[in-house]
């Protein structure tokens, strides 16, 4: 070993010990000045997870980012995606699914579960048509 090779051994401990002493010394008041959590605090996070879709005049149930029943299916995007997905979260729906207007497979795969669960389609095709919106709007478990 070279006495240039060892001098950057040291250099690169000396330096990454001050870092990491210097993040951890950043990081511990920080964690040790948070809250414990309760179980109150739990529920109410559990409860924001699921939307609020209030049942309307003339829309059904609706969820504030789309008023309309377009055709919708894997691809789309944007606010009638959003409603979509918002409404399927608050028919319980317990997989992962985020409210963020991109029908990807996590939405593919929602939409199927509400259509067998709630609409008793026995081969579901996740594509959100007249019949999936009606079911969405008027008969969701919201």
């Amino acid at each position: 070993m070279t006495t240039m090779t060892m001098r950057q051994r040291i250099t690169t401990g000396l330096v990454s010990a001050a870092f990491l002493g210097g993040t951890l010394v950043a990081v511990a008041p920080a964690a040790s000045a948070a809250p414990p959590t309760t179980p109150a605090a739990s529920s109410a996070d559990a409860s924001a997870a699921r939307p609020n879709c209030p049942k309307t005049t003339g829309v059904g149930y609706y969820c504030g980012y789309y008023k309309g029943t377009a055709y919708t299916d894997y691809g789309d995007q944007g606010r009638k995606v959003k409603e979509i997905q918002a409404l399927i979260k608050a028919s319980h729906y317990s997989g992962r699914l985020a409210i963020d207007g991109d029908f990807r497979n996590d939405t593919l795969k929602a939409v199927k579960w509400y259509q067998k669960r709630w609409m008793g389609d026995s081969t579901p095709d996740g594509i959100v048509g007249p019949k999936t919106w009606k079911s969405l709007r008027w008969d969701c478990a919201c």
